[in-house]
C-alpha cells in the first residue's frame, strides 16, 4: 500500500511556466499594448474635440433661447476670444460687450445672464438687478487640453454672435475647433439662428460633412 502511494506521488508533477513561455507571453502583451495605445489616444483626442464642440453649440443654443424668452433689449451675445490656439474663452451675456477677463458675476461688465433667484422678479439687465439674479457664463479651454478654437467667421464681420430678442435670428457664422490630432469640427450658426455641428473633413464620423465648407 505504501509503495503504491509513493509511486503515485512520483507520477504527479506540478506544472508551471517555463522561461520561454514567460518570454512569449511578455512579447505578445507588448505587441497588444503597442497596437492598442494609438487607438486609445485617438479615442480621447476625438472625445475632447466632441465635448468642446458640443459645449459651444449648447451655449449658443442657450443664448438663442434666452434671447427669445427674455426679450432682452439688446438680445443675447456670445463673445469669443479665440485666435487659433489652444488658449481660448467665450462668454454668454445680455450685454453686447462683456469682459471675458472678469471671473465673478458681480464684476462690472462680466459675462452674465439674468435669472430669477427665487424672489419672483427678473431684472431685464438694466444694471439694477441684485447679485442673486446674475449667473456667470464664462467658459475656457481648461477642460479640453489640445483643442484649438478659431475666431468665429461672421458674415458681415466681427467675432461675436448676437441673437435677436424677437425672432432669435443671428449673424451667420462658423466656429471651427481642431483637436491635437488634427480632427476638425465646426459649429455653424445660420441666419435664422439654427445651430448645427458638422465635420469639415470627415475626421469625426459622428457628424456629417454635408454643408460644412
Amino acid at each position: 500500500m505504501g509503495n503504491s502511494m509513493a509511486m503515485a506521488g512520483k507520477g504527479r508533477r506540478v506544472k508551471g511556466f517555463t522561461l520561454i513561455e514567460l518570454m512569449v507571453t511578455l512579447i505578445v502583451a507588448s505587441i497588444v499594448l503597442t497596437l492598442g495605445v494609438p487607438g486609445l489616444q485617438g479615442f480621447f483626442d476625438s472625445k475632447r474635440l466632441i465635448d468642446a464642440t458640443e459645449q459651444v453649440a449648447s451655449h449658443l443654443q442657450q443664448a438663442r433661447m434666452e434671447a427669445i424668452a427674455r426679450s432682452a433689449p439688446v438680445g443675447i451675445t456670445v463673445n469669443f476670444s479665440a485666435n487659433g490656439t489652444t488658449t481660448w474663452q467665450y462668454g454668454v451675456s445680455h450685454t453686447a460687450a462683456c469682459d471675458l477677463t472678469k471671473t465673478t458675476s458681480t464684476d462690472l461688465n462680466a459675462c452674465v445672464i439674468v435669472t430669477d433667484d427665487g424672489d419672483g422678479t427678473v431684472d431685464p439687465g438694466d444694471g439694477s438687478v441684485d447679485a442673486g439674479d446674475l449667473v456667470l457664463m464664462r467658459f475656457t479651454n481648461a477642460e479640453f487640453d489640445g483643442v484649438t478654437m478659431n475666431a468665429p467667421v461672421i458674415a458681415g464681420g466681427g467675432t461675436d454672435i448676437t441673437f435677436d430678442p424677437v425672432r432669435g435670428t443671428a449673424q451667420a457664422g462658423d466656429i471651427k475647433l481642431i483637436s491635437d490630432g488634427g480632427r476638425q469640427l465646426t459649429v455653424r450658426v445660420g441666419i435664422l439662428g439654427q445651430i448645427r455641428i458638422c465635420s469639415n473633413d470627415g475626421s469625426v464620423q459622428r457628424y456629417s460633412t454635408a454643408g460644412c465648407v
